[in-house]
């Protein structure tokens, strides 16, 4: 235990270095982003907002908040890439990683293009098609019970909004596994070890993030689970084969 906590100090204070550089990209995110939450607002409520439910700001400052919420949520997503890269390379120094992975030009394209695809697939199954259903579906619940629906623009518009960008997350699983696989960091048999606390903490994460029904829950668990099953795949034909047994 106090060798694990050894280990992370190092590596928070290697990263501690880089930390300007990481919150000037954060920031240029944020401003850059400012702007533009506005039409990004009126588009989430028309795209998302079932017919006949109200949006309303019950503070002051609650559309101000809001936007900074989701101009943070952009910059954090901008600054992703640089951060886990100092990750990876803090650790990899901490370990002394014998067989890094070595990634040429034409497959790092190809790594950020794969990336980008996934992402935007995640975030739109959850923009067109998860929110929309269980939105609607939790409406219809309560219209059906004589109470009219009103939401905090702020609750609903950020629950929308992180829902979005944890998907495109989640479907980057086939790529982050692999990687951590042919780096040594995470053994394939441990995750097949592992599958069925890993569908546990998924059901979990389902009924954090959801509205407490089933239904959104299942629907947020499922994908993660399938997308796990594809990366093990994944793993199994790709991320074994420069496993470094000394990691």
């Amino acid at each position: 235990m106090s060798e694990a906590i050894e280990n992370l100090s190092v590596i928070l204070l290697t990263l501690r270095k880089k930390l300007a550089l990481i919150a000037g990209v954060l920031f240029l995110g944020i401003a850059l982003s400012f702007q533009l939450t506005g039409p990004l607002i009126e588009r989430m409520k028309e795209d998302l907002l079932p017919e006949g439910a109200k949006l309303v700001y019950v503070t002051p400052l609650e559309v101000m908040m809001l936007k900074l919420k989701l101009s943070f949520i952009i910059g954090l997503l901008v600054a992703l890439p640089l951060i886990t890269f100092y990750i990876y390379r803090a650790i990899s120094r901490r370990f002394s990683l014998r067989n890094p992975i070595v990634v040429r030009r034409s497959q790092f394209v190809f790594l950020c293009t794969a990336a980008l695809v996934m992402f935007a697939l995640g975030a739109s199954y959850a923009y067109f098609i998860m929110l929309p259903l269980f939105l609607e579906y939790l409406y219809l619940n309560a219209a059906g019970s004589g109470v009219t629906a009103t939401y905090s623009v702020f609750k609903f518009i950020s629950f929308a909004a992180a829902a979005t960008a944890l998907f495109g997350l989640i479907f980057e699983l086939p790529i982050v596994l692999t990687f951590l696989t042919r780096n040594g960091f995470v053994k394939y048999e441990t995750l097949v070890t592992y599958r069925k606390h890993i569908y546990i903490l998924f059901l979990v994460a389902g009924a954090v993030i959801t509205p407490p029904d089933v239904l959104s829950q299942v629907m947020v668990a499922v994908p993660m689970t399938i997308f796990f099953e594809i990366s093990m795949v994944v793993v199994r034909m790709l991320g074994v084969k420069k496993r470094n047994p000394a990691a």
